[in-house]
Formats: C-alpha cells, sequence, structure tokens
C-alpha cells in the first residue's frame, strides 16, 4: 500500500484562539472546506446525492465502502493527521503552525485537493466561532522528507510518488525475550465487547494493529491474510503487563456537520510488556506508520515503542 506524509508549514496571518486538541480543529476546518473544494450540488448530505459514487469529498472524507460477500464494509478515511500539541491554545499573529498529514492508497494522488482545502480552511480561520478569535493563517511550504514541493506563488504542489508500505508476516522465530515499552502519544480509542476499553492487554493492541492494517489495505481492496494468525495471538496472550501508566484522556468536539457536541476521550500515556516480542516488533514499527484505533483522521491513536532485549537476547534486533 502507498503512503506519503506531508508537513504543512503554515503562518497565522491574524490572532487567534484555538482548541487544546489541535487535531480536531485542523480535521473539522479541512472537512469544511474539502466539501466546498469538491462538492457542486450542495446538498446537506451526501446519501441523497445523485453524485455521491463519483465525487472526491465522500471518498476522501468519510471513507470508501467496500462490499464483502453479503455484508457492506465501511473503511477508514484513507488520512491521518499528526499535530505536536503542546496544549498552546492562544497564537498571535505572526506564530507558525505545523502539521503532518499522511496519505493513504489512492488518496495520495488527491494531494491537491487536500492542498487547496487547506488554504481555503486558512482564509477562512480556525478556532472560536468569533470573528476576532478566528486565526487565519497562509501555507508558506509544504515538505515531503524534507524537500519543498510548494509553489506559493503559483498555489501548486508537486504530488510525490509515495513510498510503499510492506505487510509483515508472522515468522515465530528463535525465543526474543525482552521489555517493549509502548507510548500512546494520542488519545487511543477502542471498544471491547461493544464498549469502550480503559485496559490494553497486550493481545488487544495486537489486535488493534491488524485490525488497522487490515482496513487500511481493504482501501486497495486487498485482503490481509496473515498465516498462523491462532498462534500469533496466542503467543500475545503470554506476554505480561509490568507496568500500566496509561490513563483515559476525555475531551470534547462540536461537530457543524452533525449539529451535535461528541465525547472523544481514549487511553494516553504509556505501558510496559515483558515476553517472548521480538517477533512482534515488525508489527509495532508499521503502527508507528499508520496509527491505530478508531478516529484516526483526527490524529488520534499515534503511537511509538522502545525496544529492550534481555541481556541474553541483546543481539536481537530491533525490526
Amino acid at each position: 500500500m502507498k503512503k506519503a506524509t506531508v508537513t504543512f508549514q503554515c503562518r497565522l496571518t491574524s490572532p487567534g484562539i484555538f482548541s487544546a486538541y489541535k487535531g480536531s480543529m485542523l480535521r473539522g476546518s479541512l472537512g469544511t472546506a474539502l466539501r466546498k473544494t469538491c462538492c457542486t450540488i450542495r446538498r446537506q448530505h451526501c446519501e441523497d446525492c445523485p453524485l455521491a459514487a463519483h465525487c472526491a469529498f465522500p471518498m476522501l472524507f468519510l471513507g470508501k465502502s467496500v462490499t464483502r460477500g453479503t455484508s457492506y464494509l465501511s473503511l477508514p478515511p484513507p488520512w491521518s493527521l499528526t499535530v505536536t500539541d503542546t496544549g498552546k491554545t492562544v497564537y498571535a499573529a505572526g506564530e507558525s503552525l505545523t502539521f503532518d498529514l499522511t496519505l493513504f492508497s489512492y488518496a495520495v494522488s488527491y494531494l491537491p485537493y487536500f492542498v487547496h482545502a487547506v488554504i481555503l480552511a486558512g482564509q477562512r480561520g480556525m478556532g472560536k466561532n468569533d470573528a476576532e478569535a478566528r486565526g487565519t493563517f497562509e501555507v508558506e511550504d509544504i515538505l515531503y522528507q524534507g524537500q519543498s514541493i510548494f509553489q506559493k506563488e503559483k498555489l501548486r504542489v508537486a504530488v510525490p510518488q509515495g513510498e510503499e508500505l510492506s505487510l509483515p508476516g508472522w515468522n515465530a522465530s528463535a525465543p526474543g525475550f525482552g521489555t517493549l515499552l509502548v507510548f500512546l502519544e494520542s488519545p487511543c480509542r477502542f471498544k471491547a465487547d461493544n464498549h469502550l476499553s480503559s485496559g490494553l492487554s497486550f493481545r488487544r493492541l495486537i489486535d488493534l494493529i491488524v485490525r488497522r492494517l487490515r482496513a487500511l489495505w481493504a482501501l486497495d481492496e486487498e485482503r490481509v491474510v496473515i498465516d498462523n494468525f491462532f498462534a500469533m495471538l496466542e503467543r500475545a496472550d503470554t506476554i505480561d503487563t509490568v507496568e500500566n501508566c496509561l490513563f483515559w484522556k476525555d475531551w470534547t468536539r462540536y461537530s457543524s456537520r452533525q449539529n451535535s457536541s461528541m465525547q472523544l476521550g481514549g487511553l494516553q500515556g504509556s505501558i510496559r510488556y515483558h515476553g517472548d516480542l521480538a517477533d512482534f516488533l515488525p508489527f509495532l514499527t508499521l503502527a508507528q506508520e499508520v496509527h491505530i484505533g478508531k478516529q484516526t483522521s483526527f490524529g488520534l491513536g499515534r503511537i511509538r515503542f522502545q525496544w529492550f532485549p534481555d541481556e541474553k537476547d541483546s543481539d536481537s534486533p530491533v525490526r
């Protein structure tokens, strides 16, 4: 599957009071601007629009749907946001705002739509619904792999080729014991037994990663089949949680599209596991690229890990 992460470097042109969690604010502003960019009929809902099957907005913002046998599966939006959230809410004119947009699969070729949407969002402004508090901004530059791909004068962007992500396989090898420290850097939101979960066993973590990979590869109409998957889960069940520093972080966002407020809390913090973990490292490495859990387009589910092999396995590679 193809992936491309681009960095938007923006500069505020007026003061703004922003949401404490900027991923929600950016996602909402981006959705409004994408609709304005793509929609020609101006229907309130995409479901009853005769052009919905050929419009970029529902495919990019709402997520593509696929048929699996007799089931109708709704896939996640093919992109995610990464915002370094410092808690800063008050911005002065001239200050910078930087965020990453990661595009998956077919969405890579739609980068110009996203760029135009960000430009429109900057002209409209973001933040509190107050003329004096909605910070307007300009896109100064867009970077891909550290290189500029944006012509500001012409408002044009060079679409990158992207990189190919490869699925890891489960190949149980010689035992590789060690400690795995996992950081949930933005709230991770997921359901267990049809309820939002406040715990994260290692098996649950692996299940979340595999579920995310299956959803993303389905964007290319590919089915993810992991050989010996049940043996993989059995191994995951043997992994011990030795330290749990996770906490529930709740936050509220207002959806103008649904005209309602909603709670979007999730788990954040760190958790430490120990056991025969080395064979899982390729899955953790890929999870760092794609986020896990629900509402990844808000920037939720950002994950990072550190691997400490036991002394007898000190030659085990970080994979």
